[in-house]
C-alpha cells in the first residue's frame, strides 16, 4: 500500500451547475509531488468522479395551489441545499483522541419531474407547461421492467439527491425535509445507496468505465452532461442537465453459479475492465457500449457523441420473501439530451434484439445476470442558484 494519501476532492459550490452532478472530481492533472506516480494517478484518479460513500434518493411532490406558493417553495428548498452543504461539522462535540473532521462533502441535488409542468392526468396547474425542458417526460416502460414497476404510478414533481460521507447526515438532512423545513414538500419515497471505492457492483465488475471524464472547463464530461446555448432547449435549461434514475435489482444466486469466463461473457469484459477478446453480441458491453465509430446514424449523429455520465451508488436492502437478498444498483445518468443520448443507446442498442448483430437478442445482464428495472423516473436537474435565489428561477420569467 502506498505511503501517500491525497487529499480527496471537495464539491464546488458557487458554479453554474448544482453540485452532486460532475463533482466531487479528482484533478486532471497529479500534484506536482515526487511521491505521485503520473501514470498511477492517470490511470485511477485524473478526472474522474470522486463519489461520496452515501447517497439517498428523495423522491417528493409539492403540494402548492398558486404559482406564487410554488416559487416560495422552491426558493426555501434552494436555501436549504446551500445551507446543508455549507456546513462544517461541530467540533465541541468531538471526543478527546478522536481527529477532527474537516468535511462530510455534502451535496444536495435537486431534479424536476415531468409532473411538476404537467400532472398525469394533464392539469396544468402552474401554467408551466410551455416551459417545460424539451425532452423531460415520465419515464416509459421498456423491456427489463418487471411488471409490478409502473413509473407511471410512481412519478414525482421532484427528485432531491442527498449525498455526504456519513450516513447519519443524510439521515439528518432527510428528516428536515420529512418533517417540513420545506413547506408545502411531501415526501414520497426514499431510497438508499453506498459507494464503493472500486465502484465494483454487487457481482465483482467495474460500473462506469466508460465514463467521459472531467476536471476542466469544456471536458468531454461537461460537454456529455450539460445543456448549452445551442442546445434546442428553453433559455432557463442553459447549464442543467437530464437525470434517467434506474433502480436495478441483481438476483445473483444464477450468476455466482456461472463460471468465471461466463460471467465474463455476460459483461463483455473481465474484472479488471478490459474488454474480452471475443464478446458474445449479447454482452452487457457490446449491447450498450459498442466499439464506437464515426459513421453517423439517420439522425446526422456519431455514436461516439451519445455520452452519457453514470453515477452508479449501490443498495442492499435485505431479504426477500423467497430468501433471495434484494440487492444491486442506483443507476443514476446524466445527460444533456434525454432522447438522443441516453434514450438511443437503451432503446435502440441495449434493448433492440437485432443489435449489434441480427438475432443478438436480449442483453445478458438482464437475463443470465439476473438484472431487472424495479423503480426510477426521469428528472431534469436545473442549474444552480445563488444563496437568496430559487432553484429554476429562470423558469417563471416570460
Amino acid at each position: 500500500m502506498s505511503d501517500v494519501v491525497l487529499p480527496r476532492p471537495e464539491p464546488i459550490p458557487g458554479q453554474r451547475h448544482q453540485p452532486g452532478i460532475v463533482d466531487p472530481a479528482w484533478p486532471p492533472a497529479p500534484p506536482t509531488t515526487p511521491e505521485v506516480d503520473p501514470d498511477k494517478y492517470a490511470k485511477s484518479y485524473a478526472g474522474q468522479i470522486e463519489r461520496q460513500r452515501h447517497l439517498h434518493v428523495v423522491t417528493a411532490d409539492v403540494t402548492c395551489v398558486t404559482r406564487d406558493e410554488l416559487k416560495a417553495t422552491l426558493k426555501t428548498l434552494n436555501g436549504f441545499a446551500l445551507h446543508q452543504m455549507a456546513k462544517r461539522p461541530p467540533t465541541k462535540d468531538v471526543r478527546p483522541y478522536d481527529g477532527p473532521v474537516v468535511s462530510k462533502r455534502v451535496t444536495v441535488t435537486v431534479g424536476f419531474g415531468a409532473t411538476l409542468f404537467t400532472t398525469v392526468d394533464g392539469d396544468d396547474r402552474f401554467d408551466l407547461s410551455g416551459r417545460r425542458p424539451a425532452s423531460l417526460k415520465v419515464m416509459p416502460r421498456i423491456e427489463g421492467d418487471v411488471p409490478e414497476f409502473r413509473p407511471v404510478d410512481t412519478a414525482t414533481d421532484l427528485v432531491v439527491l442527498i449525498a455526504s460521507d456519513d450516513y447519519y447526515v443524510n439521515e439528518y438532512i432527510l428528516g428536515r425535509l420529512l418533517y417540513g423545513a420545506v413547506p408545502h414538500l411531501k415526501v414520497r419515497g426514499v431510497e438508499r445507496g453506498y459507494a464503493r471505492p472500486d465502484s465494483r457492483e454487487p457481482s465483482g465488475f467495474e460500473d462506469g468505465l466508460t465514463n467521459p471524464k472531467g476536471g476542466t472547463p469544456g471536458s468531454p464530461m461537461e460537454a456529455a452532461v450539460f445543456i448549452g446555448p445551442n442546445d434546442p432547449e428553453p433559455d432557463w435549461c442553459v447549464g442543467g442537465a437530464y437525470l434517467a434514475y434506474r433502480k436495478i435489482r441483481r438476483r445473483l444466486a444464477g450468476f455466482f453459479a456461472l463460471s468465471g469466463t461466463e460471467q465474463q461473457q455476460v459483461f463483455g469484459v473481465d474484472k479488471e475492465g478490459v474488454r474480452i477478446t471475443t464478446p458474445a453480441p449479447e454482452s452487457h458491453a457490446q449491447k450498450m457500449n459498442p466499439m464506437r465509430g464515426a459513421h453517423r446514424d439517420l439522425l446526422g449523429l456519431e455514436d461516439e457523441s451519445r455520452r452519457f455520465l453514470r453515477r452508479p451508488y449501490f443498495f442492499d436492502d435485505g431479504v426477500c420473501a423467497d430468501g433471495q437478498e434484494v440487492r444491486g444498483v442506483h443507476h443514476l445518468s446524466f445527460t444533456r439530451d434525454l432522447v438522443s443520448h441516453y434514450e438511443w443507446p437503451v432503446l435502440m442498442w441495449q434493448t433492440n434484439p437485432d443489435f449489434p448483430t441480427k438475432g443478438a437478442g436480449q442483453d445478458r445482464l438482464y437475463k443470465d445476470g439476473g438484472a431487472a428495472n424495479i423503480g426510477g423516473g426521469y428528472y431534469f436537474v436545473p442549474p444552480a442558484a445563488e444563496k437568496g435565489g430559487m432553484i429554476g428561477e429562470g423558469l417563471f420569467e416570460a
